[in-house]
């Protein structure tokens, strides 16, 4: 089972459909599609909460008074994750199990400031050395130490790439046969 795979509104509804109208279960669709129940059954929910349109997907930001609207709710009335999702229209169960997990360990004030998205990070740049103060014979020195330097670099990625070549034509090769001994 995938999670990566996206299923397109018409597959959702059509299983849906089946379900509801009693032609299949709920196993036997998650068999047939290679999902989860617990997929399946968000989607029965959404169905019942939102009709066909609680299907389609949509991608929302969501607000940290929501967001712990949510939590407070799913808490107080015992709600499951998949209940939760289905009454707020909330198309993923990770995301609301994220929620939950940050209000548990951190409480209510994280919960109202998470951010949205990856956080950015930079590369610390290497400050390049003024060449243009060293006189003409300390630049060509520093130069041909630079080349040193990449030079040892290239023949060290050469020499392992040759040890990682050998490596897999040895394991390709077959194994000699061994004799008996004579014992």
């Amino acid at each position: 089972m995938d999670k990566r795979v996206r299923y397109s509104y018409q597959q959702k509804l059509s299983i849906v459909k089946a379900i509801e109208s009693g032609k299949e279960s709920i196993t036997s669709s998650s068999k047939k599609l290679g999902c989860s129940r617990s997929r399946i059954q968000q989607w029965l929910g959404h169905y019942r909460q939102g009709g066909p349109q609680g299907l389609k997907i949509r991608q929302e930001t969501y607000t940290g008074d929501f967001r712990l609207k949510v939590i407070k709710l799913m808490i107080n009335k015992g709600l499951s994750l998949t209940d939760t999702c289905s009454a707020f229209n909330i198309p993923n169960l990770g995301t609301v199990h994220r929620w939950l997990t940050i209000y548990k360990e951190h409480g209510a004030n994280v919960l109202l400031k998470i951010k949205q998205g990856r956080k950015k990070t930079t590369m610390p740049r290497k400050k390049k050395q003024a060449t243009t103060d060293l006189s003409p014979e300390a630049q060509q020195l520093e130069k041909l130490r630079a080349e040193v330097q990449f030079l040892r670099a290239e023949n060290d990625f050469l020499k392992k790439l040759d040890a990682l070549t050998r490596e897999k034509e040895a394991q390709n090769q077959p194994k000699k046969k061994r004799r008996p001994s004579g014992n």
